[in-house]
């Protein structure tokens, strides 16, 4: 049985549940350990926390911060935030993003407008919940206008990347949110290095350069068990984490209860990912171990 699961959103950024219904969603399928992931906010962790103490489950505190690459993007996860997730340096580069994020938003707006596709601002950020705007948000009110019938629908007609209400956001690089998490003395990650790569694996020699430069910018993990990965994905990327002296990491990716998503838990991680994880933890605080698990 799955016990551990490394990626999980909640309602502070894109996905549906609150942190207290995550942790009892983790809690109702067996799980013992998750990592909340948000992109690029940790407003959720305080409640996750207290949440955890009540259902008797461990929750790491952590964030995933979106970059930017030419013709794409890079997801950077972090883990073991413990105190990290109120460092001064590292809240101040989330609310540049989270700024950023509303100049985004707004300016999908008026170009949805322009388009003859209007839906306000009020929309979207009623669609957030008074947290972080992400692109989904205003998918979610292009559905609720009647403009498109599913998200999905909504990203390959008007905001994905090549769309034509797409608008760019702040920019950061992948060794920008490396070091910001090193500093909040998190454990940088890779997340699905991949991308949405499904029939056979690709980019492998820009993914290596890729890991050469992040892991001199201290990145630790590379996320090799996710929902899109075929076993041979699997073997090759374990292949790169042990060349690259990597700890290999994984989860669900889970935003809720979507029928495009993974469900919570979803997705094996093997036990000794965790250990290695809160060893690579331990040495860099020089620390004592965490108690045993619960």
């Amino acid at each position: 049985m799955n016990a551990i699961d490394l990626h999980c959103h909640t309602a502070a950024s894109d996905g549906m549940l609150v942190p207290s219904e995550l942790v009892a969603r983790a809690s109702e399928v067996g799980l013992r350990t998750i990592a909340v992931t948000d992109h690029d906010t940790v407003a959720a962790i305080p409640a996750a926390l207290a949440a955890a103490d009540q259902r008797g489950i461990e929750v790491i505190a952590g964030v995933e911060i979106n970059t930017d690459v030419p013709n794409g993007e890079v997801h950077i996860l972090g883990y073991f935030l413990n105190d990290g997730w109120r460092d001064a340096q590292l809240g101040a580069l989330l609310s540049r993003i989270e700024q950023g994020r509303v100049v985004r938003a707004r300016a999908m707006v008026e170009r949805l407008t322009s388009l003859g596709v209007p839906v306000s601002f009020q929309q979207v950020r009623d669609m957030a919940g008074g947290e972080i705007i992400g692109r989904l948000h205003v998918a979610r009110a292009l559905v609720e206008a009647g403009y498109v019938a599913t998200r999905r629908e909504a990203f390959d007609r008007y905001i994905g990347r090549h769309g034509p209400a797409y608008a760019p956001r702040f920019k950061l690089t992948p060794t920008d949110a490396c070091r910001a998490i090193v500093r909040a003395k998190g454990l940088p990650a890779l997340a699905h290095p991949l991308g949405d790569v499904t029939d056979d694996v690709k980019g492998l020699t820009a993914l290596e350069v890729r890991l050469a430069e992040l892991c001199e910018a201290g990145l630790v993990g590379l996320e090799v068990y996710y929902p899109h990965h075929t076993a041979q994905m699997v073997d090759r990327l374990l292949a790169l984490a042990r060349r690259f002296g990597l700890i290999p990491t994984g989860g669900s990716d889970y935003h809720g209860p979507m029928p495009e998503k993974a469900e919570l838990g979803s997705v094996y991680v093997p036990r000794k990912c965790l250990l290695r994880l809160r060893d690579s933890e331990v040495a860099r605080r020089g620390s004592q171990p965490p108690p045993p698990e619960r």
